[in-house]
């Protein structure tokens, strides 16, 4: 086994101790390689709070002259461009950046592994493009593509104000006609989005969207909602178009051009016509595709950057919106970097040795935790800086199917919560966090951060959460599994052989099959066979759906129960969030109408939930905590790790790249690094790197 190093060892030590397995990579390439102790610079590397530039609201503060890229400067001297007070409108969004006014130009260079990496895209680039959006630290929703929000009725009544005078990336107007037209005609048809989103419904019973006038809309809901504005600004389908077009969702799409698409505005046997020329099957599939951010250059968009070149093509590359609504405190229109190439790696090996190559000017995604040695021993070498992002939730655990079918005896174990109990107490976690975390993470249970709003109290980090065998084993015992083979390992009930459980990995950001053969091995001092198996994402996703998976690994529980509530409870029969137990999450979805009735624990988790998400602030806080204690009690998963570095811990950036925050907030709430604000970074003087 390699060395361990605790916290105190990696960080208040000042330095990373570098094994020679952690190494063994690096001495192939020629980079620097070493079992010596690597210093730690604590101005570029270390515990810091979250950092962004800082939005203006102040309307006294609104620069009334407004500057341009030159190259945009140009155009508007050719005739080709409005002019830049047209372009930005009446409301533009003002960063004041946070270090220093930056510079035009250049070309940001970032990794991605594939046509299904949008979400990097999506994270860098977007702006984000929501109605709303959190600030720096997660605590406060402030306005972004809508210019202020207001509840009213009780918390029943959200209207949104939209900034005059904004414009699509095509110079086409965005008014409330784009929310209607996306809730009107893409939302409400069932053959472009299949069924009603959890969003979209409280207590079961529809959202509506009404048009007041030209930017303003407001979304009536049939009882106080006033979560809702937490899911405008957060990672839902209601976060704005750059994602969630692509599946009919976002809450806005561009009118004027998806109509085109839509069988209301022509006939349904042109844009049928239409899509099979393209090579679709049907307008729907079509019409979405048209819709895909990532995916379609010519769609107009509200973000800082478009798209130049698809996600699908080796040479995926954005350039700046001349009709981007952010500029800077100064009157600047935002974003200073011209565009973003995006270098095509073949997996996150590759990504690390692009970044000690100097070849990445700004990458937060698949930069492995266990690769940290090596990106900094050569980060003084390739100029550039390292900072770590701890994740705010349980970013490791074995997400549990509550309701697997596949195999009647297991499934009955997998329903038990003394079983699962058992389960968890029979696992190592300060192992697995020494291991494969470099002792950077917190075994715990799945609980967020201390400092999250939902925190449910000190005394469940370690419910069921400590490592203690002999009790594993009583659970176990009295459970009925008693009888074991010569090898130890329990036995099943209905007299088959031994008991096994299969855990599915997926390739992803993190070894997450290297933490599952450590439970493996693990689980045997109690008896229990873990069977590992590894798939890739697609099929792990379609397994999950399918409920056919008992057991994996990957982050879990939830950071906020009401806006993030996939790994909570049976919530969700799509996505990886669906291996929680899809019958019983369509039981939950369709009022009973389908799928199959949980037991009564979770039934109240659920009726509990519906409870919290129709309070006012206070008590929905009180009831999530609940909720969040009951999911650990339950051992509704078994949390492992939180407070870690296994997804987006860490970001790198060359030090001639300007306004970088040293720690943004780390999230699937939140879309790390939006909240850094990157339309802001630029290169400094001297060095546009342009590529």
């Amino acid at each position: 086994m390699a060395d361990r190093y605790s916290r105190r060892e990696l960080l208040q030590g000042g330095c990373v101790a570098l094994s020679a397995t952690a190494l063994w990579s690096c001495s192939r390439s020629g980079f620097e390689a070493t079992s010596r102790a690597v210093a730690l610079d604590e101005a570029d590397f270390g515990p810091h709070a979250p950092e962004s530039g800082r939005i203006v609201t102040d309307p006294a503060a609104v620069p009334r002259t407004f500057g341009e890229s030159p190259t945009l400067s140009e155009l508007v001297s050719a005739g080709g461009l409005d002019p830049v007070e047209e372009r930005i409108g009446r409301d533009p969004i003002v960063i004041e950046p946070l270090h220093e006014i930056g510079r035009y130009g250049g070309t940001l260079r970032r990794a991605f592994v594939g046509p299904g990496d949008q979400w990097g895209l999506v994270r860098m680039a977007s702006g984000p493009d929501s109605f709303l959006h959190w600030d720096k630290d997660w605590r406060a929703v402030r306005p972004n593509i809508a210019r202020d929000f207001r509840f009213s009725d009780g918390y029943r009544v959200l209207t949104l104000s939209l900034r005059r005078g904004m414009r699509w990336s095509d110079g086409a107007p965005f008014t409330a006609d784009d929310v209607l037209f996306w809730y009107r005609d893409l939302y409400l048809d069932r053959r472009i989005v299949s069924a009603p989103s959890a969003s979209m419904l409280v207590d079961n019973r529809d959202v509506l969207i009404e048009k007041l006038d030209d930017f303003t809309v407001r979304f009536v809901a049939p009882a106080p909602y006033e979560v809702l504005a937490e899911l405008l600004a957060s990672s839902t389908d209601l976060g704005g178009l750059s994602f969630y077009g692509r599946f009919g969702m976002g809450g806005y799409a561009p009118k004027h051009y998806l109509s085109q698409f839509h069988p209301k505005y022509r006939s349904e046997s042109e844009v049928s016509a239409v899509a099979r020329e393209q090579g679709f099957a049907n307008w729907s599939i079509y019409l979405r595709n048209r819709n895909d951010w990532s995916l379609n250059p010519e769609l107009p968009v509200l973000s800082p950057w478009r798209v130049a070149e698809p996600i699908n093509s080796q040479n995926c590359r954005l350039e700046r919106n001349p009709y981007s609504v952010w500029v800077d405190s100064a009157g600047n229109q935002l974003p200073y970097i011209d565009s973003i190439k995006n270098i095509l790696c073949a997996n996150a090996d590759a990504v690390s040795f692009k970044a000690v190559a100097g070849q990445l000017d700004f990458q937060n995604r698949h930069l492995q935790i266990e690769q940290l040695p090596f990106l900094l021993s050569n980060r003084r070498r390739s100029d550039y800086n390292i900072y770590l992002d701890p994740n705010e939730g349980t970013d490791l655990g074995i997400r549990v199917n509550l309701s697997y079918r596949g195999d009647p005896e297991i499934g009955e174990w997998l329903g038990n919560p003394d079983f699962r109990r058992a389960l968890s107490l029979g696992t190592h976690r300060r192992e697995i966090n020494e291991t494969l975390m470099l002792g950077l993470g917190r075994p715990s249970a799945s609980v967020p951060a201390v400092t999250n709003r939902y925190y449910p109290g000190d005394e469940w980090v370690t419910r069921w959460a400590s490592h203690d065998v002999p009790q594993a084993n009583r659970l176990l015992d009295e459970l009925g599994l008693r009888e074991r083979d010569e090898s130890g390992y329990r036995l099943r009930r209905d007299g088959t052989g031994r008991l096994q459980l299969n855990c599915v990995t997926a390739v992803s950001h993190f070894d997450y099959t290297g933490v599952a053969e450590m439970i493996r091995e693990q689980w045997r001092m109690i008896g229990i066979d873990l069977d590992v198996e590894i798939v890739d994402q697609v099929l792990y996703n379609q397994r999950s759906m399918s409920g056919e998976v008992q057991l994996g690994v990957m982050l879990t529980g939830s950071e906020d129960p009401y806006v993030n509530p996939d790994l909570l409870f049976p919530y969700t029969t799509v996505g990886f969030g669906a291996i929680m137990g899809v019958d019983f999450a369509q039981w939950f979805r369709s009022g009973g109408a389908a799928g199959v009735r949980p037991p009564d624990e979770i039934v109240e988790m659920m009726n509990l939930w519906q409870e919290g998400r129709r309070s006012a602030s206070e008590t929905r806080v009180a009831i999530g905590k609940e909720l969040l204690r009951r999911h650990v009690d339950l051992v509704i998963s078994i949390g492992l790790v939180s407070n870690a570095y296994s997804m987006h811990g860490i970001h790198l950036a060359r030090k001639n790249l300007g306004n970088v925050p040293r720690r943004v907030v780390n999230t699937q709430i939140v879309l790390t690094p939006s909240t850094g604000l990157p339309m802001t970074f630029h290169y400094r003087e001297g060095d546009d790197n342009d590529a």
